[in-house]
């Protein structure tokens, strides 16, 4: 034992005096105003590729509504073509409350900051009865797939698009809105579902039917994206022609 314990220690001495010299300190940046010149062979703005964002939650009294929509709000701001970008929430408690907070948040979308405040009563009001006002289960047929009692644990899959790029969907000023999408995967008791590996194979089927971006961005739903350009620092790495395939 003596004799193993003495050559890991050699070893462990010999590996640090060989590899020491060969450690350099590597500084990385990137170049965000390049994307469309040099790195691209001068690929234009619409040039870009499709970005698909997904949003997990499960459970929204751990996750409540409003932390879950200021996540989806922050990443369907960032700076990138709209009818380029494609945002999926993916509910696997399959809550009629977080569908109702995604409702919600497409319409500020349209309406921009001004109705925050209101938008965010709404949401909070709803969360605490439990239950959302009989006029907006009215106005709104999505809510149809929770007609019957719908348990998180057996239920079919609930899927809807709240704004639609197809449709060409703008704000109140006329830019362009992404994508949005808000699906409950199906969920039966006698069959594995696999937790949130289970919902991102089902984000990964549904968003190729929606939208099929080839750049998938994954996010939980308490990850509040405060700067609107990381899409595009990493599409600097991702289409860097050098070392671009070596990024995964």
């Amino acid at each position: 034992m003596g004799g193993l314990f003495g050559a890991e220690i050699w070893f462990g001495f010999y590996w640090m005096l060989s590899q020491s010299h060969r450690w350099n300190r590597v500084n990385r940046r990137t170049f965000k105003d390049r994307l469309c010149t040099w790195i691209t062979f001068n690929m234009c703005e619409n040039d870009l590729g499709g970005v698909n964002i997904f949003v997990c939650t499960a459970d929204p009294e751990i996750e409540p509504p409003m932390l879950v929509i200021n996540t989806v709000l922050s990443v369907m701001a960032y700076d990138y073509p709209p009818e380029k970008l494609a945002v999926y929430l993916s509910d696997d408690a399959a809550s009629d409350l977080t569908f109702y907070a995604l409702l919600e948040a497409s319409a500020f979308a349209k309406a921009l900051l001004k109705l925050y405040e209101d938008m965010e009563n709404r949401i909070e009001l709803a969360k605490k009865l439990g239950t959302v006002s009989k006029s907006t289960l009215i106005e709104h047929t999505g809510f149809s797939s929770w007609d019957s009692y719908t348990p998180k644990t057996d239920h079919d899959a609930i899927l809807h698009i709240l704004i639609d790029r197809d449709g060409e969907a703008t704000d109140v000023e006329g830019c362009r809105l992404p994508t949005l999408v808000y699906l409950a995967r199906e969920k039966r008791p006698r069959h594995v579902h696999n937790f949130k590996a289970g919902a991102m194979n089902a984000l990964i089927r549904v968003s190729s039917e929606i939208s099929n971006g080839p750049i998938i961005l994954n996010v939980d739903c308490d990850m509040y994206s405060n700067d609107s350009q990381s899409i595009r620092d990493a599409l600097c790495f991702f289409l860097d022609e050098g070392n671009g395939h070596e990024v995964a």
